[in-house]
């Protein structure tokens, strides 16, 4: 049953809803959601103008007994003996065999002498059962057996009846054939009939990424006991990874993004892979690899990349790559095999080779032993007990190895 429709929804799905509307504007009813039973008029069928009731479900399955709890010569067509009929809703098209599933009520009678049931379907999940020896209007419809009748469609005049059928593809099907014809109101076009080995089955299937589902709608003949399919559609589409060559987003939230160009104000994201990368603002919990450009804006997260550059303000816990070229970074610690040109302002710098024509500091302290204060004073320390060497701004100072001072070179009173 469609609840929801859009100005591109078929004329079947617009129609459902309207009659579901319709049925139910300005009613109060308190639903039984076991049962399925929303209202009902009358407790049998052979009441007059029989039983009509509003169901929460789209399937309705009826069956037989010979009494109450159906566990006498339950049958799924009405046997001569039979007293009862039963009635499950559900939301699935298996038809149940199971008597304990039903809800049983009692008709005048038996079903013998050429008596049967007859229904109408009128929108809002509703349906009228009439028991009767022929119909009792034009619109009515023999209860079929051991076969769910679909609430969603509605009967006609004419007993022609709306069906759909769904398929998964990986690939897109075709449009020819533009209609297809089968026998009966059960059975569905062959396989591969669109060209993309696709299944049609009754019920929309379940899908994975990188999977359609389509459909195709049918138009069932009582009549003629053929039904005429139309040519198939896209009914959902569900992306494992989207590749676009530009993409102006405002927020992406994606485990992984692959693309040429993203614009956007804000990107979060566990990995980021892209030649080139726009963005005022960019979230990252795991890695980027590429290229980063952006005039103005920060980094927050962790910065992997092998070839690359960035340019503007970078704001990251660790930073790793072979090559950093940038008028400033401000990060807590920097960690590059290679070089890095510009301006570094951190508290931590580690690594392995450090490569400059001008280092510019307000004071240097190398673990105590090789100190240069704000003021231009140096010490030079090679340990702090036994032998060891001092060596200041104005003096020089040489220890044995019980501590004893030795040599002593420069101010003498230092």
């Amino acid at each position: 049953m469609t609840y929801f429709v859009q100005p591109n929804s078929s004329s079947q799905d617009l129609a459902g809803a309207i009659n579901y509307i319709l049925a139910n504007l300005n009613t109060n009813f308190n639903p039984n959601f076991g049962t399925g039973i929303v209202n009902s008029t009358n407790t049998t069928a052979t009441a007059n103008n029989g039983q009509t009731t509003a169901y929460l479900y789209r399937y309705l399955d009826i069956a037989y007994a010979d009494n109450g709890s159906g566990s006498s010569n339950f049958s799924s067509y009405p046997l001569s003996t039979n007293s009862f009929y039963g009635l499950r809703n559900t939301n699935t098209n298996v038809y149940s065999t199971n008597p304990a599933d039903y809800v049983w009520y009692q008709i005048n009678g038996t079903f013998s002498g050429g008596k049967a049931l007859w229904y109408q379907t009128f929108g809002g999940l509703q349906i009228n059962l009439v028991v009767a020896t022929s119909a009792p209007a034009t619109a009515y419809q023999q209860v079929p057996n051991g076969t769910p009748i679909d609430l969603t469609v509605v009967s006609t005049a004419t007993n022609l009846q709306g069906r759909s059928g769904y398929a998964i593809s990986t690939v897109t099907l075709g449009n020819t054939p533009a209609t297809y014809t089968t026998t009966g109101n059960a059975t569905f076009p062959p396989d591969n009939t669109w060209g993309g080995s696709e299944h049609w089955v009754a019920n929309p299937p379940s899908y994975t990424a990188s999977q359609n589902v389509y459909q195709i709608d049918g138009i069932y003949n009582p009549s003629t006991n053929l039904t005429l399919w139309a040519s198939p559609y896209l009914a959902t589409l569900k992306v494992g990874s989207l590749s676009a060559i530009n993409a102006n987003l405002g927020t992406i939230t994606a485990g992984t993004l692959n693309a040429v160009t993203v614009n956007s104000s804000v990107i979060n994201s566990s990995t980021l892979n892209s030649n080139t990368i726009n963005a005022a603002t960019i979230n990252s919990a795991s890695s980027f690899a590429g290229s980063l450009t952006a005039a103005t804006g920060t980094f927050t997260g962790s910065l992997s990349a092998a070839t690359g550059s960035f340019s503007g303000t970078v704001s990251a816990s660790t930073i790793n790559s072979s090559t950093i070229n940038s008028a400033t970074i401000n990060a807590a610690t920097i960690n590059s095999a290679s070089t890095f040109a510009g301006t570094i302002s951190a508290g931590t710098i580690n690594s392995s080779t450090i490569n400059s024509s001008t280092i510019s500091g307000g004071s240097l302290n190398i673990n105590n032993k090789f100190i240069v204060d704000t003021s231009g004073n140096a010490q030079i320390l090679s340990g702090t007990s036994g032998a060891r060497l001092l060596i200041q701004n104005n003096v020089i100072k040489v220890y044995d190895s019980s501590g004893t001072l030795r040599v002593q070179m420069g101010d003498l009173t230092a």
